[in-house]
């Protein structure tokens, strides 16, 4: 596991160290303006750490169609499918977001963000609809116009409602 993160930070610490060149011509890919579409790569580890379903980590991939408010503030919607050690979910949530003034090489961006909506059971011994929040923070690297890699860390709760 140290050597995971070893290998994170190092990575993380390569692209912020890049050329300046390269990196300066990139100084106004950020588009604020209108509708964006932003797709992920989920992967998350439990705090529990136990065999209960839901309880290890997941994995998976969901997309947001969003609106730029203003530069620094965002909002949209989003869908998803989810693998879980006890089941696979969709999510469907409502995503908002804030994000700072650009800083250092290639304008990275600090962001602060807080997801919400219900996860939908396809298979698993879980409850059907279970509710979600997660607040999440992480930085924003452009790597070309228009694209960007993140990196951020959340808190992903699911909280269910045993239906007798």
């Amino acid at each position: 596991m140290r050597h995971f993160f070893s290998i994170v930070l190092f990575s993380f610490l390569a692209l912020i160290f890049a050329s300046t060149k390269d990196l300066s011509a990139q100084s106004r890919h950020l588009s604020s303006d209108g509708v964006y579409n932003l797709t992920e790569l989920n992967l998350g580890y439990g705090l529990q750490g136990n065999v209960q379903p839901n309880e290890i980590g997941f994995t998976g991939i969901s997309t947001l169609v969003g609106y730029w408010l203003t530069r620094s503030l965002s909002a949209g919607l989003g869908a998803g499918i989810l693998a879980y050690n006890g089941s696979n979910a969709i999510p469907l949530y409502f995503e908002g977001g804030y994000y700072f003034r650009p800083f250092g090489l290639g304008k990275t961006r600090f962001f602060i963000k807080a997801d919400a909506g219900l996860l939908f059971r396809l298979n698993g011994d879980v409850e059907p609809v279970r509710v979600f929040g997660n607040p999440n923070a992480g930085l924003q690297i452009p790597l070309a116009r228009h694209k960007d890699i993140s990196i951020s860390l959340g808190f992903f709760s699911q909280f269910e409602q045993k239906l007798q």
